[in-house]
């Protein structure tokens, strides 16, 4: 936990970013700023307007910082919001934070209550990338859908009585849930909440019926 009293929004990023270890650069180009804003905003020279003051905070808070009226601080179990403008780009931020937390790891990209067929292209693009780092992918889907973009030993059926089109994600330390009109996600870095969840999945799997057949006319 990082702890002062009476800081400013410029001393409260600044703190935020230490505590992060991340570059000026970095918060600027996941802000959509440039990198001499940032450092006006954070040097103490620059007011952020309220739309930029909120990107900033949205910026820190979706890595787990949470502002505090005195400060900054990072739970060690972070619960976080991954917001976005419609329910892709929302998707799309996740998927980021799992090339960017998993990349060259043992783990999995465990995906449950998906659809590939109503994926949007920037989703399957994303997936290939995923992929190309070496990250394996498997999915649980509704029982009957044959619209399967990897192969079909990447998918198992979840009984239609059982299956909402609610996408779970579990990755590393992570478990994200599409929440709110799957414009949100709710992101919880937990090793062992993760873990509960990977075995349960996998408990799934290994009781679950595997596809015969894909009649996706694309692939990852």
């Amino acid at each position: 936990m990082f702890y002062t009293k009476n800081m400013d929004f410029s001393a409260k990023i600044r703190a935020a970013r230490a505590v992060l270890d991340l570059k000026q650069s970095e918060i600027a180009s996941e802000a959509g700023m440039s990198v001499p804003g940032y450092q006006n905003i954070e040097s103490g020279k620059g007011s952020p307007n309220s739309r930029t003051q909120n990107k900033l905070i949205s910026c820190f808070e979706e890595k787990g910082i949470r502002f505090t009226r005195d400060g900054v601080e990072l739970p060690d179990n972070p619960v976080i919001i991954i917001s976005g403008e419609t329910p892709e780009k929302c998707y799309l931020k996740v998927l980021g934070d799992v090339l960017q937390r998993i990349s060259e790891t043992k783990y999995e990209l465990l995906i449950s209550h998906a659809d590939d067929k109503v994926s949007p292209p920037a989703v399957n693009d994303m997936y290939r990338t995923i992929r190309s780092q070496g990250i394996n992918m498997r999915q649980l889907v509704e029982e009957g859908n044959t619209y399967l973009m990897g192969d079909i030993n990447e998918y198992r059926y979840i009984p239609k009585k059982y299956f909402i089109n609610r996408v779970t994600v579990i990755y590393g330390d992570s478990v994200a849930v599409m929440t709110g009109g799957e414009n949100f996600a709710t992101v919880t870095r937990d090793p062992v909440n993760a873990e509960m969840r990977r075995l349960s999945y996998n408990y799934m799997w290994d009781t679950c019926d595997q596809p015969t057949e894909s009649t996706a006319d694309e692939r990852f």
